[in-house]
């Protein structure tokens, strides 16, 4: 490193972004009462969707579930993060913005994309990574990216209901899920959305132990419940 180099460290200054703060004020998701509202943005920021679908997503959650604990909570958040001496200029700017028009307010956003973010990691396994997924279908051959692509069907246990018996509901609900992330990661996750897409049209085959998108499922279903035991 060279002495500019240097140079250069001792003049930066930190200065958190509105994101910095939504993840220091800590705010926790409750999966029980904001799942209804922060669905759709949680799946959008589980595969990285591009700025404007997240804008939109953002400012619906955004409406849905500002109240005004939530705003105090944001509130107190920043006035804590005030304290911290490298934070102080960029807080009391956010501080302001949130005191001029709370919802409109940059940590606003951030907090509730925070949120689903956090909602999205309660269905993903430790070590599960759709971007990592991404990569093997766009290295593969095409007989091997559905293989590959079905894989992403562990992030849609939930949608089957914790039951094992794999009724059409069930598993259409799972293909639907997918559908989602594969329309909503068009544009992040290119290779792993297109064969998602093409699972959820497809006509849902008539038998579950036929549906290789259900044996994904009913595999961790099943594991989940060895676990509890």
């Amino acid at each position: 490193m060279s002495e500019h180099d240097l140079d250069l460290l001792d003049d930066f200054v930190f200065e958190p972004s509105g994101w910095d703060m939504a993840n220091d004020i800590g705010i926790l998701v409750d999966p029980e009462t904001d799942r209804e509202v922060l669905d759709e943005l949680a799946d959008a920021m589980l595969v990285w969707a591009d700025e404007p679908v997240l804008e939109r997503l953002t400012a619906e959650a955004l409406d849905r579930i500002w109240s005004t604990e939530l705003g105090a909570m944001i509130r107190a958040g920043l006035l804590r993060l005030g304290e911290r001496a490298e934070w102080t200029v960029g807080v009391a700017a956010a501080l302001a913005e949130f005191d001029r028009n709370p919802l409109g307010a940059e940590v606003s956003r951030e907090v509730v994309r925070h949120l689903a973010m956090q909602l999205g990691q309660e269905d993903t396994p430790f070590f599960f990574c759709l971007d990592c997924l991404d990569d093997a279908i766009s290295e593969a051959s095409a007989e091997a990216r559905r293989a590959l692509a079905v894989r992403a069907a562990v992030v849609a246990v939930r949608n089957a209901g914790g039951r094992l018996d794999g009724s059409p509901a069930q598993r259409a609900a799972v293909r639907a899920r997918l559908g989602r992330l594969g329309e909503l990661g068009s544009d992040s996750l290119g290779a792993l959305a297109a064969e998602l897409r093409v699972i959820a049209a497809e006509p849902l085959p008539a038998l579950p132990e036929d549906d290789d998108v259900w044996a994904v499922v009913y595999e961790r279903l099943v594991a989940d419940r060895a676990d509890l035991n």
